[in-house]
Formats: structure tokens, C-alpha cells, sequence
């Protein structure tokens, strides 16, 4: 059986991200996103919901009880624009990646905005 955390370690090494890196991305501690990813500790609902945001998964998804994600992930129209001439030309996987990466830079930049507020 897989558990969240689990699901949750696989995401993040599949898009070859650090546990310091999604932390701090979704303003948590990494040592909480170790003891999560570990099985230690359960997820809070706001927390899934982050983690699913983040990933562009559905919480269904990392609690397993459903085999694939089944969200569709859209390009913000912010960024659209500045995309290279050929992107629609890109397999599905590439485009995942960019995906991955354009949302993995949008939630640092987020985070960072939100602590500079303060």
C-alpha cells in the first residue's frame, strides 16, 4: 500500500527537487516534510491541499484512492506569453516538465512575496 507520504517523496524526486527546496516553496519546515514523506507524521488538510497545488495532483491522488491524478493542468495565461517559439510542439512529457518547473518557481516566488511582507 502507498501512503501520502510516499506519493509525496516520488513526486518531488521525480521532478528532482530537494526536500529544503519544496519546503521552503510551501513554507513549511523541511524536517516536518521529512517526518511526512517518512510516514512519521500525517498531512493537515491545508497542507494536502498545498502539496496537491504544488504538484499538480489531486488530494485523491496522494491519499491513494486513485491509481493517476486526474487534474488537468493549464498554463497560467501570465505566463503563456513568454513561452519559446515551439512549445506547442513539445511531447506531453516535456510539457509537464516546463509545467512542473514554471509552478515550482510561481510557488517559490509566492512564498517569498509573502515573507517579504511581512
Amino acid at each position: 500500500m502507498v501512503n501520502v507520504g510516499s506519493r509525496l517523496k516520488a513526486l518531488r524526486e521525480d521532478r528532482d527537487l530537494s526536500q529544503i527546496e519544496v519546503a521552503e516553496a510551501l513554507g513549511i519546515n523541511n524536517s516536518v516534510l521529512s517526518r511526512i514523506e517518512n510516514g512519521k507524521r500525517p498531512v493537515e488538510d491545508d497542507l494536502l491541499s498545498k502539496f496537491a497545488q504544488f504538484y499538480g495532483v489531486t488530494s485523491d491522488y496522494l491519499l491513494g484512492l486513485v491509481r493517476k491524478s486526474t487534474q488537468t493542468r493549464e498554463l497560467p495565461q501570465t505566463v503563456a506569453p513568454y513561452l519559446p517559439e515551439g512549445f506547442t510542439e513539445l511531447s506531453p512529457e516535456a510539457k509537464k516538465e516546463v509545467l512542473d518547473y514554471v509552478e515550482y518557481i510561481m510557488a517559490k516566488y509566492a512564498k517569498k512575496e509573502e515573507k517579504d511582507k511581512n
